[in-house]
């Protein structure tokens, strides 16, 4: 008899524990955090507010005549959360190929305040590279994506990875020496960098942010 009377009650113990948590219905706290709290939109718009200051002193004391501002895509102007939401309802993580798919899709919104942001930029001398691991062959879709949201400038550049060996490391590098994708523009001076990790920045640490570098916040993804 203890043999049968053990199931039922692990059943009825189980099943409310699982009603309460939530699992199925909630999502992860970090998504949440992104898509529903005050404080991540905030601190986002307060990260672009400030570097509006940062930016128009950089642009009025430089001496050079080709000036950029260097931006990360995803987490940083683009809001991929909903990639996160639909890949947990599924149980699954991020793959390759399901992010091209959600790339194509042109579904993306945009990370609070950078559309004010850019807006600032088109009115002072400084042309936006953005600088992104999304894979070249998404390039059309992403322009697209921006385009719909209002904030692709006709003038911005773009340096997507056209392979795993092709490192934001490099592509930096060719923007400050007009070397191979950027010998047709030249060498630009980099009067800020924006990003929401480590390795969107060439000095990953120290004086440099809140001067030259801001950082976006992301808690969803990443390499800590």
């Amino acid at each position: 008899m203890k043999r049968l009377t053990l199931v039922p009650l692990v059943a009825l113990l189980t099943i409310p524990s699982l009603c309460l948590s939530g699992k199925e219905d909630t999502l992860p706290n970090e998504v949440r955090w992104v898509r529903e709290s005050g404080e991540y939109a905030n601190l986002c718009r307060q990260t672009f507010r400030l570097a509006q200051d940062a930016v128009r002193e950089q642009v009025r004391n430089s001496s050079k005549q080709k000036i950029a501002l260097v931006m990360d895509l995803d987490e940083t102007v683009l809001d991929n959360s909903l990639y996160q939401v639909e890949r947990h309802r599924l149980g699954l993580g991020f793959t390759q190929d399901s992010w091209s798919v959600w790339v194509k899709r042109e579904e993306a919104g945009l990370v609070p305040g950078v559309k004010s942001f850019l807006s600032f930029l088109r009115k002072h001398p400084v042309r936006v590279i953005f600088l992104s691991n999304r894979m070249n062959e998404n390039l059309e879709p992403t322009k697209s994506n921006l385009r719909k949201l209002g904030v692709l400038g006709k003038d911005d550049l773009f340096l997507l990875r056209m392979d795993k060996q092709d490192t934001k490391i490099i592509r930096r590098a060719e923007i400050t020496n007009g070397t191979g994708r950027m010998k047709k523009t030249g060498p630009f001076f980099v009067v800020a960098y924006f990003g929401d990790s480590m390795g969107d920045f060439p000095i990953p640490s120290g004086e440099a942010f809140g001067k030259t570098h801001f950082m976006l916040p992301n808690p969803m993804y990443g390499k800590w």
